[in-house]
């Protein structure tokens, strides 16, 4: 599915947590929302980053390249849809065992994840570390990557505006990245009928080389 540049115009609304936002941004023709397993469709690479995993050690651009992606963005202290997200990522996890597919998640509450928290977050959900990292960092780095790099809209409400658990309003798609880290499209992560795309856009992902 296509966005024209005309309707990402009037798409301005971020979602609140646990409501659908539109992904804007990812290229003149609009982004492809939910691209066939075996679509060419490509948006560019990420931008280079450098974000501390749940373990300690910094990540960047580069440490991922070689491995198709899944990225997306939640935060641990969430009530709304972020354990469902996090449950489907548990679930692509093993789907993905038979490839060499990692999974990445950025927290948009980086000031309450720590490293040590998003460990405990990741334990709780069956995170294999080597294969589902979980990242924090500066939130001027965290902004630049998820809404600059991975197009996906967030928003932290004033302190005190909002109940515990709702602070963070933002996109609940997952990304598809190549193992070149060139974005593939965008999948919906609270529906089933789209983490199946996902599944299969990442399989494919998978069998491509990173010369491609």
């Amino acid at each position: 599915m296509r966005l024209s540049p005309i309707a990402l115009l009037f798409a301005l609304a971020l979602a609140g947590c646990g409501e659908e936002a539109v992904v804007s941004g990812a290229g003149s023709a609009g982004p492809v929302l939910d691209a066939a397993p075996s679509a060419p469709d490509s948006f560019g690479p990420l931008p280079d980053f450098r974000l501390t995993a749940q373990d300690g050690r910094t990540v960047t651009r580069a440490d991922l390249l070689g491995h198709p992606l899944v990225f997306g963005a939640l935060f641990s202290t969430c009530n709304g849809p972020c354990p469902t997200i996090a449950r489907s990522l548990a679930r692509l996890q093993q789907e993905l065992a038979g490839t060499d597919a990692r999974l990445v998640v950025v927290s948009v509450d980086p000031e309450t994840d720590t490293p040590e928290q998003l460990a405990r977050y990741g334990e709780r959900f069956g995170a294999d570390p080597v294969r589902w990292l979980f990242l924090t960092g500066p939130l001027e780095e965290v902004t630049r990557l998820v809404k600059d790099g991975l197009y996906l809209p967030f928003e932290m409400a004033p302190v005190g505006t909002r109940p515990a658990g709702e602070e963070v309003t933002h996109d609940t798609r997952l990304l598809a990245v190549d193992r070149r880290g060139e974005r593939r499209g965008w999948y919906q992560g609270l529906e089933e009928a789209e983490l199946l795309k996902l599944r299969k856009r990442i399989e494919f992902l998978a069998s491509e080389e990173a010369s491609r």
